[in-house]
């Protein structure tokens, strides 16, 4: 057996260094990744060395974070939807996708889950862009009341479940909602696009860095019938929601979003006007909204845009105010004793605000 430790996580190989620690650190590393040893020969993708100021219990604590963290950043910019969620797999190789944010049960219900299905990940699952899924099979991190830090254990030494299939698409993507006063019977909801992205937005990685993300995320999706929210109040009531999933998994082709550039910001070369600033994705959502991709401090943010918003923002190509209201009343007409110029100056200050909109010499400000 090779002395190197190397773990697949999101389809990257990661070499988890162990150098310097005392005899029989290695073997608790190999323990508890277990589950995501990889023989795979060359070059790993990245390197992790164990933290050497801490001890051996909070250092193996923090490895699920640090080999986390190496993967994402190497995985960065391919067509990968990095979901932080649980993934459960079928025999057939079908993966549901719980999606939450943290500490609101997706490792207990992984755990709970995996006694029947095949454990996937509890904390990232990457579905690429042909709907092919690449498993993380990290420990858990499970709380002891006797230990200051989680326990890392290999989901395989909790309890035996199925072997994963060989090949892995995604078959349901939910969005769970645990709650101390939910349904004791889950309840399941269908999301609408605009819905379901700006949920699992903030709990994807690197969505900005995807080729046309939003595109690519809505093809993912209307490859699998949407996405659900599933509200529950324990664990244990999920099979029957989970197994109705996957009896109506939809099997539909992803299609080709690749190929969209960031949309740059309007070149302001006149007095007074208004452009655009420079969005990762704009998607129209076919019901007269508009859903934009921007970057933000923390990563990227989601607008969803309606009622006149999105003629607004089209037409702010580096005109003015009333250049922009003529546009607008020819797509939508005039909007009865309301004053029009009014109305968009008000939605402009609202894109302004949100920073989707820039001014060239003029105040925001009816």
């Amino acid at each position: 057996m090779s002395d190197r430790i190397l773990v697949a996580a999101i389809g990257a190989v990661i070499e988890i260094d162990v150098e310097g620690r005392r005899s029989g650190f290695a073997g608790r590393v190999r323990e508890a990744w277990t589950d995501a040893l990889t023989a795979a020969d060359g070059e790993a993708s990245a390197v992790v060395a164990v933290r050497p100021e801490l001890d051996d219990d909070a250092a193996l604590a923090m490895l699920s974070t640090d080999v986390t963290l190496a993967a994402l950043e190497k995985r960065r910019g391919d067509p990968l939807w990095m979901l932080h969620a649980a993934g459960l797999a079928d025999a057939e190789g079908r993966v549901v996708v719980l999606s939450a944010a943290s500490g609101t049960g997706k490792t207990t219900a992984a755990r709970h889950l995996s006694r029947r299905f095949a454990y996937v990940s509890d904390e990232t699952v990457g579905v690429a862009d042909d709907g092919s899924v690449v498993a993380y099979r990290k420990p858990l991190s499970v709380i002891e009341p006797s230990s200051p830090h989680k326990v890392q254990v290999a989901p395989s030494r909790l309890h035996e479940g199925p072997p994963l299939a060989a090949g892995l698409r995604v078959a349901a993507i939910v969005v769970i909602d645990r709650r101390e006063d939910g349904p004791d019977v889950p309840e399941v909801e269908r999301l609408d696009i605009a819905t379901a992205l700006e949920l699992l937005a903030p709990q994807t990685s690197y969505l900005s860095d995807m080729p046309a993300p939003l595109h690519l995320v809505r093809d993912l999706l209307a490859a699998v019938g949407g996405a659900v929210r599933i509200r529950y109040r324990e664990a244990a009531s999920l099979d029957g929601a989970i197994d109705d999933l996957l009896r109506s998994a939809s099997r539909r082709p992803v299609a080709d979003a690749t190929g969209r550039a960031p949309l740059d910001p309007t070149e302001l070369t006149g007095s007074g006007v208004y452009g655009r600033t420079v969005v990762i994705d704009a998607l129209d959502l076919e019901d007269g909204r508009l859903a934009l991709l921007r970057r933000s401090e923390t990563g990227s943010r989601v607008h969803v845009l309606d009622g006149i918003g999105p003629t607004v923002w089209h037409a702010a190509s580096g005109l003015t105010v009333d250049e922009i209201t003529d546009q607008v009343v020819a797509a939508h007409g005039r909007p009865g004793d309301a004053d029009p110029r009014a109305l968009v100056q008000a939605a402009i200050d609202r894109l302004h605000a949100d920073g989707l909109l820039r001014a060239s010499d003029v105040q925001t400000g009816a």
